[in-house]
């Protein structure tokens, strides 16, 4: 007899981190192209981020703040792009003020976003690099003490020679 009830999987090990991993890939991305001043690329890959993030455990916080970084990406690729298609659309004759107007405010949102997206995730590069250095003084420092043990037991035994000997 089979249950009419669909059981739920848990996703295997790594799979939330597999989704963060991309969307900061593609994250980098937009931030490189909204700097660049590339709206319509930096649209394509803020929704790629989303789409990648969009599986996700939602009640994790890391995986909530990459997909709120992907969605505020998205929010403001797709204000840029829209600010600098309406630009292109202004007569400059006519309306010079206004064009200037709307390239400015899409050039400013693209590096408002695109320093403040690129300084989050440089931040995570120096969290990984803090975390690797702390190991490395660790294990260091546990070799120290082992080195440190060794040599106090052979000082001790007449700097290992009776060992030597009769061994």
């Amino acid at each position: 007899m089979s249950s009419a009830v669909a059981t739920t999987q848990e996703p295997p090990a790594g799979f939330n981190r597999a989704k963060r991993r991309w969307a900061r890939g593609f994250l980098w991305a937009t931030s490189a192209l909204l700097l660049l001043d590339k709206p319509l690329l930096s649209l394509s890959t803020s929704a790629c981020a989303v789409y990648a993030m969009h599986g996700g455990k939602w009640l994790s916080h890391k995986n909530f703040k990459w997909m709120s970084a992907s969605v505020i990406s998205f929010a403001v690729s797709l204000y840029a792009v829209a600010m600098w298609t309406e630009s292109e659309f202004v007569d400059e004759d006519r309306a010079y003020e206004l064009k200037a107007t709307l390239a400015m405010k899409h050039r400013a949102a693209e590096i408002v976003w695109g320093g403040m997206l690129l300084m989050a995730l440089c931040l995570t590069i120096k969290e990984k690099i803090d975390r690797a250095a702390t190991a490395t003084a660790e294990a260091v420092a546990a070799t120290a003490e082992a080195v440190e043990k060794v040599s106090r037991a052979l000082a001790e035994d007449g700097n290992g020679k009776a060992k030597i000997k009769s061994g």
